[in-house]
């Protein structure tokens, strides 16, 4: 990861790799038979990551303002945790770039998604369950757009989109909480 950290994805190289890892270029593509699969093997491991915040931020929940709280501490962790990595920066905007790719993190959303989806769902009633999910789903998988925004924009206004966009959660688990999610 130091090396995309220094580099970019992009600019770095197989025999770059292999030279940091203290190897020949071919035990590299032994394990690894191109940079996808290296970006692949980085995912997981940041996905994992993102897994230890997501449970972290939802193992005590007991009332409603708790799963409030947890939205803010979940944004606020992994808005951090990217804002001070420029490696893991890189790593989301290449999985981005690489439908396979792209596909693991939209898996990776709905297992994220799921694990709040549950521990928030005694809160929203049994006829809103399913479209709550589908909600959460979303807002998860937005939750990376929101902070690649914010990496982008100068810093002032980096935190107002990261606490537009805490707002914009809390409002819609609200709404569900309320049992009025609107139809249009």
């Amino acid at each position: 990861m130091e090396l995309i950290g220094r580099k970019g994805i992009d600019a770095v190289t197989m025999k770059e790799i292999a030279a940091l890892s203290g190897g020949p270029i071919a035990s590299v593509y032994q394990y690894f038979p191109n940079k996808s699969a290296i970006i692949a093997m980085l995912y997981e491991k940041y996905a994992e990551e993102v897994l230890g915040f997501v449970n972290e931020c939802v193992a005590d929940l007991q009332t409603e303002q708790d799963a409030f709280g947890a939205i803010d501490k979940l944004i606020d962790l992994y808005y951090a945790n990217v804002r001070n990595n420029p490696p893991v920066q890189d790593l989301i905007n290449a999985i981005q770039a690489d439908k396979a790719l792209a596909d693991m993190d939209i898996a990776e959303s709905r297992v994220h998604s799921r694990i709040f989806a549950d521990a928030t769902g005694a809160f929203v009633p049994d006829n809103l369950r399913e479209r709550y999910v589908r909600l959460v789903f979303m807002m998860f998988h937005l939750a990376a757009s929101a902070v690649r925004l914010a990496l982008l924009v100068p810093e002032q206004e980096a935190e107002g989109i990261i606490e537009n966009f805490k707002a914009s959660a809390k409002i819609q688990l609200g709404q569900f909480m309320k049992g009025n999610y609107p139809s249009f």
